[in-house]
Order: C-alpha cells, then structure tokens, then sequence
C-alpha cells in the first residue's frame, strides 16, 4: 500500500453569505490522498443545512467544480465572505 502525498498548500476554503443564508465549499484531500470537494449550507436562524462531499478525479477537477460553485455563488447574489488558500481575485469572475 503506498502512503498519499498530500498537499496542504493547495487547499482552499471559501465562505459566501446572502441574508440569512450561508454557503462554504473547500477543496481538500481526504485520508486517502484523494481530492474531495466539501459543499455546506445552511440558515443563520434555523441552522438547518445540509452538506454534500463530491470525489474529484484529481485537483484540476476540483478547482473547475470550485470555479463553477463560484460562478454560481456570486449569480445568486451571494457576497464572499471569506477565504483562505487562494488569490481572492479568483472568487470575482466575470
């Protein structure tokens, strides 16, 4: 069995908010070395939410599924409100 390389410096993690409603997504590698994107939503008042883990075939694929959450995000009038492991600007496109 090989050990995983894990990458820490490639993780990323964002934060959006909209009202009462916050979403976060991250991009991670799970005990396996796999690539693993972690979707979580939920509401400020209820604190009801949900949460969905999709397997990326790699971290290329991960970061078009983060790029298409940010699409997304911002689409539905979400505000950034955090992040961590990558340029900023990336979260603002066009």
């Amino acid at each position: 069995m090989t050990e995983p390389n894990y990458d820490p410096d490639q993780w990323q993690e964002w934060f959006w908010q909209r009202g009462d409603c916050i979403y976060a997504c991250a991009l991670r590698q799970n005990l396996f070395g796999e690539w693993v994107l972690l979707r979580k939503w939920s509401g400020r008042r209820t604190g009801k939410g949900c949460q969905r883990e999709t397997l990326c075939a790699d971290f290329e694929d991960g970061q078009r599924l983060m790029q298409n959450i940010l699409k997304r995000r911002r689409y539905r009038g979400y505000v950034l409100d955090g992040h961590s492991g990558v340029d900023p600007s990336l979260g603002e496109l066009e």
